[in-house]
């Protein structure tokens, strides 16, 4: 729902289950099961945690495709069952789904029996949120909420896939100073500013996240990575929108005062850990496009996606001549 001012806020996550407990013990045996869209921010965190933390034999994971068709905001909702899975894209891994699903819709009602009947009963559209981290052995899902999610990939299954631990102790309290500029400003910032629904919710969005680019562009051009010279799960969290800015953000959500590469510190944050190995595996900027632009009809109502973007030139990214040495886990 909007509020007067037409500012529209995201909905909020239901499972927040933790790996660990008594109920989802920690395993290694593939019993957890990621779901992700290369498309979605929130879910690239997850797939880039799990690709740095060696993953990939302990925890499956199942990409979805780019499409989310039949997106409406007033009922009746029976034609939108969220993202799809197919047989074969563009991206790194398999796209087969494992556990039967068509459509994250199924994965959702075979958790939580009656999930689409609990929105729907509010006249509002269901939430089929992507990242889902899902229990094979109990068919529930553990948690729909990546915050939660890239925290229990870097911790849960350290005796499993001995890692560096991308949140340090020691660094806690400055990734959670970091995150609380990030997050509103930033990764929540842009959609404030793309579906904000009226001029004067646009502007205070556009405003904030201004105020939030300059205070990390500021802070990046002090050191490496958002706490210091350490990778942490805080460059994870900013950097999935970093990685859509100049694509997406800039022109379909409105964002258009400055580009990231007219932004030197960020620039050089975002070409920094596009070279960290199994970065750049994760991103398909031709799923981020095409999804954004034909499937959000709400502000992008033809569903054409443009072409001759800077970003779709590999020099975009590969350009490393005013870069450090390629940070190592």
């Amino acid at each position: 729902k909007k509020n007067p001012r037409g500012a529209i806020p995201p909905p909020a996550t239901k499972f927040h289950n933790k790996i660990g407990s008594s109920e989802f013990p920690a395993e290694s045996n593939n019993r957890y099961h990621l779901y992700v869209s290369e498309s979605c921010p929130w879910a690239h965190r997850c797939h880039i945690v799990w690709r740095l933390k060696s993953l990939q034999n302990i925890v499956g994971l199942t990409l979805t495709g780019w499409k989310l068709e039949n997106i409406s905001h007033t009922p009746p909702f029976d034609d939108y069952h969220g993202w799809d899975f197919v047989e074969s894209g563009s991206g790194s891994y398999s796209y087969s789904e494992p556990n039967g699903f068509k459509f994250i819709e199924d994965l959702y009602e075979n958790a939580h029996p009656g999930y689409r009947q609990e929105w729907e009963s509010r006249g509002q559209r269901p939430y089929y949120a992507v990242p889902v981290l899902y229990d094979t052995k109990t068919e529930k899902i553990v948690s729909s909420e990546s915050a939660e999610i890239i925290q229990m990939l870097n911790e849960a299954f350290e005796e499993f896939a001995p890692k560096r631990n991308l949140e340090p102790a020691d660094l806690k309290s400055k990734m959670e100073e970091v995150n609380s500029i990030v997050y509103p400003t930033i990764n929540d910032g842009v959609y404030r500013c793309g579906f904000a629904g009226s001029q004067e919710a646009y502007e205070n969005a556009y405003k904030s996240h201004w105020e939030g680019m300059d205070k990390i562009e500021a802070l990046l051009g002090e050191q490496r990575f958002l706490t210091g010279e350490e990778f942490t799960l805080s460059d994870v969290r900013l950097w999935t929108t970093l990685a859509r800015y100049d694509t997406v953000y800039f022109s379909h959500f409105k964002t258009n005062r400055s580009m990231i590469k007219d932004m030197p510190n960020l620039y050089r944050f975002l070409r920094d850990v596009y070279r960290i190995e199994g970065v750049k595996s994760t991103l398909n900027l031709e799923w981020i496009k095409k999804h954004y632009y034909w499937s959000q009809r709400m502000v992008n109502p033809t569903g054409i996606w443009p072409l001759g973007m800077a970003t779709e030139d590999e020099s975009y990214w590969e350009k490393s001549d005013d870069l450090p040495p390629v940070y190592t886990l």
